[in-house]
């Protein structure tokens, strides 16, 4: 019975009840108090301990319905709360929540440092929970999900797993977007930005690259020396390569790279002119100056360069021009490759 009907009926049965005395016992009672005196209908006399108690039961029930009101309150603040707390968890970007009710805050605080990961399907879930699940699902799957349009943008950080993985989704199917990651690096994680530039080395224009050099890593050295040594690029001038070659620290394997590369592009004289630059600034580019030569066919500087060093330098060197003189057919590489001279 809620307090509304309980009003109502308490009262109709005290009037009936005090109706019904008066009806039997109309005459009146007379008390003196203390100098004061009430002459009521004994109908009066009796109805007003009802009607006391009845405004005390209403007080009792006030009370306790107020006190049931606010537990209640708490409660589905703390279930709302709870629901909070799963969807961040869920993203794996748990948020501190406050609970009021014990029962509930015993294990819903476990969520302030969790992160909930969903294997099958799961019916009954909320709007919420369940759209979050659909977007999850769908980054997990290799899709690109707009979080602006789930208004989850402003509200994840830039290092959550979920919205690295989401990025990452969306370089793989648009390359323009690493443009935009690399011009503001500073929003990005180093796991984005490294893939951005990926991209960049095996996609973009030589010059754009060149913007953003500060961000090459030495395993783009062999990408980047591909396309100076394009044919059929022209913007792949020495200059270039000299600037890119620069952002490296090479080691002889890197160079002997490098000349077989060169050869194919640009002209004896450049190439000798740049592997001389390179070995005055780097000795380890010297196995790279005589493979060159080799390949030129430059025997007499191949054997001045060698009697300047000693004998026990370039061993394999000096075998291949032994063999050179001696006219056998034999290829630079079945001798001097990057595992006996680099060593």
């Amino acid at each position: 019975m809620n307090i509304g009907t309980y009003m109502v009926s308490a009262l109709v049965l005290i009037i009936a009840i005090m109706g019904g005395i008066y009806t039997l016992y109309p005459d009146t009672h007379t008390i003196t108090l203390m100098d004061f005196t009430i002459t009521l209908p004994i109908a009066a006399w009796v109805g007003l301990p009802l009607l006391l108690l009845y405004f005390m039961t209403l007080l009792h029930m006030t009370y306790h319905g107020t006190k049931e009101y606010f537990t209640k309150r708490r409660l589905i603040k703390d279930i709302s709360t709870f629901k909070d707390a799963l969807f961040w968890s869920l993203f794996y970007e748990p948020k501190h929540h406050n609970y009021h009710v014990e029962f509930i805050k015993e294990g819903a605080v476990l969520l302030n440092a969790s992160n909930i990961t969903v294997n099958g399907n799961i019916q009954g879930l909320s709007d919420k929970l369940a759209s979050a699940v659909e977007v999850i699902e769908e980054i997990k799957s290799g899709k690109y999900v707009n979080l602006a349009d789930k208004k989850l943008d402003k509200k994840l950080s830039n290092n959550n797993f979920w919205v690295i993985k989401n990025q990452l989704n969306r370089l793989e199917s648009d390359n323009k977007y690493a443009q935009d990651v690399l011009f503001a690096k500073e929003n990005y994680a180093d796991e984005v930005v490294d893939k951005a530039m990926d991209i960049a080395v095996e996609n973009f224009e030589l010059y754009k690259i060149k913007k953003y050099s500060s961000l090459l890593k030495k395993r783009h050295f062999c990408t980047i020396l591909n396309r100076l040594c394009d044919k059929d690029d022209a913007t792949a001038t020495m200059e270039m390569l000299e600037y890119f070659i620069s952002l490296f620290e090479l080691q002889c394997e890197d160079y002997i790279k490098l000349i077989k590369s060169v050869i194919k592009k640009f002209s004896p004289d450049e190439n000798l002119a740049l592997i001389r630059k390179l070995m005055e600034k780097d000795e380890s580019a010297k196995n790279a100056y005589l493979y060159l030569l080799f390949e030129y066919e430059m025997l007499d500087t191949i054997k001045h360069f060698l009697e300047e060093h000693d004998e026990y330098e370039f061993k394999p060197f000096r075998a291949y021009l032994i063999l050179k003189r001696e006219k056998y057919n034999f290829k630079i590489d079945d001798l001097v490759n990057p595992n006996n001279i680099c060593k």
